[in-house]
């Protein structure tokens, strides 16, 4: 008699070792880079990071699980970008930041706008960013800038000691491109805004 398939309820208490959730989970995902899946989770040496990784697993499948239909109709960009974060969760140590990328796996399901470049520079992001960025850019993207000298000229302007930690953030998401120098004039000398990219970066990894 053939074995039968775990069901979902005991995949999803924990019961069933990381490889099989990423077996089950690369089904559901259906492409060559989540067959790897299983191979990777047979890699991972902290045994707290592999639990962390094994319940992202079980919580991602249960979410394709339920949006079958919408799984079916995926463009080409979000299927890159379920399959870049996947992979990202997988070379994640800090809970918190795991919690962004399973949001956005979650909202990736109804944004079938988003282009391929896009989704090419977010998954680069993600990869990259930290939680302490994250959290920045969820607090103060709505501003116009963040200055690191002179006097904020209004309440839409931050100013940011570049020695503090918070000058460090802001070094980090001038690296990672999310921040871009104001106009080349005297006045915007040291001030910098938010690209365009930060609206859709904010927008993927809200829950």
């Amino acid at each position: 008699m053939a074995l039968q398939k775990p069901s979902l309820l005991e995949t999803i208490s924990g019961s069933l070792p990381v490889i099989s959730t990423a077996t089950v989970l690369a089904t559901y995902v259906g492409t060559p880079l989540a067959a790897l899946l299983p191979v990777l989770s047979q890699s991972i040496a902290s045994e707290r990071h592999k639990k962390r990784v094994e319940k992202a697993l079980e919580e991602i499948e249960l979410v394709l699980s339920q949006q079958e239909d919408k799984l079916k109709e995926l463009s080409d960009s979000q299927y890159k970008l379920v399959n870049e974060v996947i992979f990202t969760i997988l070379a994640t140590t800090e809970q918190e930041k795991i919690e962004f990328l399973k949001a956005t796996i979650r909202n990736a399901l109804n944004q079938d706008q988003v282009s391929t470049s896009t989704v090419t520079q977010i998954s680069r992001v993600l990869r990259d960013i930290t939680v302490d960025e994250l959290l920045f850019l969820m607090k103060h993207s709505h501003l116009s800038r963040i200055i690191f000298s002179g006097k904020p000229m209004n309440d839409q302007e931050l100013l940011v000691d570049v020695h503090s930690k918070e000058g460090a953030i802001v070094s980090g998401l001038i690296s990672l491109g999310l921040m871009v120098p104001g106009a080349a004039t005297f006045d915007d000398v040291g001030r910098y805004q938010f690209s365009d990219l930060v609206r859709s970066v904010v927008e993927i990894i809200s829950s």
